[in-house]
């Protein structure tokens, strides 16, 4: 996803403070096979549900759902180990390209920040950096569309009620 001059140097910065995990579908596919759980448990355990609130060039609103993966006091992803990913072979998408998500290329602040946070990312040029695809967004609004923006019933679980968030505020 980038050029050839990051080299993640497994600090574990990515996975602390502040920011959300979000997980698709298939990421939660993933990581209930991974752990050996029922998708129930790993929404339970691992997942906060949300429902994000964005506005809309119209003026309207849109609401969007989503799991996000939990925290633990420290404000670090509960899957973080000693600096390693305890779930690196089923890590979900959005964890697979960190630091390069579509914000690190359409938020100049953000990038700097996460610049400065990331050993792997200082005294590279940003200019270097091949953007990924965003097909996947698309897909999971699709997705949503299908199923009357009824994540539980895409996911086949009870999903608690949800925290909105609107996304300026989100981390």
């Amino acid at each position: 996803m980038s050029g050839n001059s990051f080299i993640c140097r497994r600090c574990g910065a990515c996975c602390r403070g502040d920011g959300s995990v979000f997980l698709y579908p298939e990421d939660v596919a993933t990581l209930t096979a991974h752990l050996g759980v029922p998708t129930q448990t790993l929404v339970d355990r691992y997942t906060d549900f949300i429902i994000l609130e964005i506005a809309e060039e119209s003026g309207g609103w849109r609401y969007l759902p989503y799991l996000i993966l939990k925290k633990n006091s420290e404000q670090a992803c509960l899957f973080l180990q000693n600096n390693l990913c305890a779930v690196h072979t089923a890590k979900p998408a959005q964890c697979r390209e960190t630091p390069f998500v579509p914000e690190f290329f359409t938020d100049p602040a953000w990038r700097t920040e996460v610049t400065e946070r990331c050993p792997g990312l200082r005294g590279i040029v940003p200019d270097t950096f091949v953007r990924p695809p965003e097909d996947r967004d698309e897909r999971y609004l699709s997705l949503l569309r299908e199923h009357g923006y009824n994540l539980g019933k895409i996911l086949g679980v009870i999903l608690p009620p949800p925290r909105i968030i609107p996304a300026a505020d989100l981390s």
